[in-house]
């Protein structure tokens, strides 16, 4: 697995797409899963080539090789989360140390369901005053 921390990307639509399935997929998957995955009309070499993609950005790697009737198909996994994406995305626009208040401010005001949410930021202090 690359080291996450020199790894920076952009996905683009299509990509994100199947970044998005591969996020919410317990297990890796084929190339033909995620084909059955894609609410699209993309040709199969489409989805090929977006997977060919995907590796050269070091966003997904092969998690293992299986035989699938007479030939052998690769599983893939993401390298990185999505949190872990949109951490990246975040560092590339923003300074931390001048937004992070605006933006908490912001994602607590639009959290609809906030019961836990005082517990949540505390436990997330704490772990940063502990690293």
């Amino acid at each position: 697995m690359p080291d996450k921390k020199n790894i920076s990307f952009y996905l683009s639509e299509k990509e994100e797409k199947i970044m998005k399935i591969l996020w919410n997929s317990d297990k890796p998957l084929s190339a033909k899963e995620i084909a059955g995955e894609v609410n699209c009309d993309w040709a199969d070499k489409s989805i090929q080539g977006i997977i060919k993609k995907l590796e050269s950005k070091k966003a997904i790697e092969v998690a293992d090789i299986v035989k699938v009737y007479k030939s052998n198909a690769r599983l893939f996994k993401p390298t990185i989360s999505s949190d872990e994406y949109a951490v990246m995305q975040f560092d590339k626009f923003y300074n931390h140390d001048e937004k992070i208040p605006f933006i908490l401010s912001a994602l607590v005001e639009n959290k609809n369901d906030d019961t836990n949410l005082p517990e949540i930021l505390m436990d997330l202090i704490k772990n940063f005053k502990e690293k």
